[in-house]
């Protein structure tokens, strides 16, 4: 179970990224300074990396820790970015865009911030089953 939530986990911060940020809303969005677009590619390269690694040791190698631990880092950083909105003057979505939400939240803080539950409660499910064997 705990391999299946993150994987799941590990889906969200790495791969549904590049499919909602790829486009003229984000990465490609002309009114966006292209310094910022740079730090929006290294952002979603790394997060896709860190997802094929922790693919690899989930998968190919059994490891559970290391990629609950990758995963954990990519959602907790968006948690990070999300909570400092104030301090640099960050919105959760961009100028003239409707924010989608989800019981309140915006949807990508809602998405993310289940992803980072999704991982935790793998991470408990793992260290559980280590404490019983």
């Amino acid at each position: 179970m705990s391999k299946h939530l993150t994987t799941v986990a590990l889906i969200v911060g790495g791969i549904f990224p590049i499919i909602m940020d790829v486009g003229n809303t984000h990465l490609l969005n002309p009114d966006w300074e292209s310094h910022a677009r740079v730090h929006l590619a290294w952002m979603l390269s790394t997060n896709f990396l860190i997802f094929l690694l922790g693919m690899y040791l989930l998968w190919i190698k059994e490891k559970e820790i290391t990629p609950a631990l990758l995963g954990l880092c990519i959602h907790v950083g968006f948690v990070i970015s999300a909570v400092s909105m104030p301090l640099y003057g960050g919105a959760s979505v961009g100028q003239g865009l409707s924010a989608p939400s989800t019981l309140g939240l915006p949807l990508n803080i809602f998405v993310f911030s289940s992803a980072l539950i999704v991982q935790l409660v793998a991470l408990a499910l793992i260290f559980r089953k280590r404490a019983s064997t």
